[in-house]
């Protein structure tokens, strides 16, 4: 068993959530203490709103709420949690493995043949050992796709 996701996604999602309930709280504070825009509160509370739309939107585009937090390679089927959902994803349902970068983060994207209560895409985190290394992984997608192709031979000749 191998774990090929970042170890620390929960913690890095978790994070960048804070990091952006904390900015509009700093943004937000200097406003409410204030007395004279106490008295007339509405454009400020305009501003953070859209302070706080922004960076909803910005976490949806992200699409950090879509990353397991764990994948491990079982030898024969892949292990994947996100939150308190687990599935276990064997090779033969993988239609492929390929690398995407997102505002300068590598992930990887588990193309999936039918849906799990995951969807029809996982996507997580390399190793930190991978981030600097986009080679190696392009090679470590390689490697999954070719192994999801050789079971779905497999597979397929059993039938």
């Amino acid at each position: 068993m191998q774990v090929l996701s970042f170890k620390n996604t929960p913690l890095f999602k978790r994070g960048i959530r804070l990091s952006a309930a904390a900015l509009t709280a700093c943004v937000a504070v200097p406003f409410l203490l204030d007395s004279d825009l106490r008295r007339d509160p509405l454009p400020n509370l305009f501003g953070v709103c859209v302070l706080g739309a922004f960076f909803g939107y910005f976490l949806w585009k992200a699409r950090l709420h879509r990353l397991a937090d764990e994948v491990i390679d079982c030898d024969d089927h892949l292990k994947v949690r996100r939150g308190r959902t687990e599935e276990i994803i064997h090779w033969s349902k993988i239609a492929g493995v390929e690398v995407s970068t997102g505002g300068g983060i590598h992930r990887f994207t588990v193309r999936l043949r039918e849906s799990t209560r995951l969807g029809l895409q996982i996507e997580f985190l390399p190793q930190a050992s991978l981030w600097a290394n986009p080679s190696g992984l392009q090679q470590v997608a390689a490697s999954l796709t070719e192994r999801a192709n050789q079971a779905k031979s497999v597979a397929g000749s059993r039938r």
